[in-house]
């Protein structure tokens, strides 16, 4: 075997490697940007997520204002309705 087969053998084999590891970054380049597509989506649930449990904040305050007003109701309404009944009795 001379040198000039030595040298093809070479540049036929690192021809070869370099395709493989082109291909290889390829490879990584495409599971990079599928990571990267699916952390965009769980940063977007996670927005959904934090908008949702601020509206159910938001709705348990206004049930506890809600219950503060009723509350108020039913004494103006008992305070209300029990002046006649005490007139009636005395």
């Amino acid at each position: 075997m001379d040198w000039t087969q030595v040298f093809t053998i070479i540049g036929t084999l690192s021809a070869i490697i370099g395709g493989y590891v082109f291909l290889i970054n390829k490879r990584f380049e495409d599971m990079n940007k599928r990571f990267e597509d699916v952390n965009r989506r769980f940063e977007d649930m996670n927005r959904r997520i934090d908008r949702i449990e601020q509206d159910i904040r938001d709705i348990k305050t206004e049930l506890k204002e809600m219950r503060k007003e009723l509350t108020e109701i039913k004494v103006f309404l008992y305070r209300v309705l029990e002046i006649p009944h005490k007139e009636d009795k005395g």
